[in-house]
């Protein structure tokens, strides 16, 4: 009676090692999933926030003349 209760045991924390090890691979890999999700999220963000700020200018310097790159060569040396 003793021997099966022991072998019950020890089968059952092999089965909740190996299921413990599955479920930290496939949180390992959905971390890193997610984790190159946000770094492709941030790039779209950085590129975002860059075009608003071309935009933005573009509004304030409506009506003004603008220079050629010829000008702003001979000005900026």
């Amino acid at each position: 009676m003793w021997k099966t209760t022991l072998l019950l045991s020890a089968e059952s924390d092999i089965a909740k090692t190996c299921m413990t090890k599955t479920l930290e691979r496939e949180i390992s890999r959905t971390v890193r999933q997610k984790r190159q999700q946000l770094s492709v999220i941030r790039e779209e963000v950085e590129n975002l926030l860059d075009y608003l700020a071309v935009l933005e200018a573009r509004a304030k310097d409506a009506g003004k003349p603008r220079l050629s790159h010829d000008e702003v060569k001979k000005r900026c040396g």
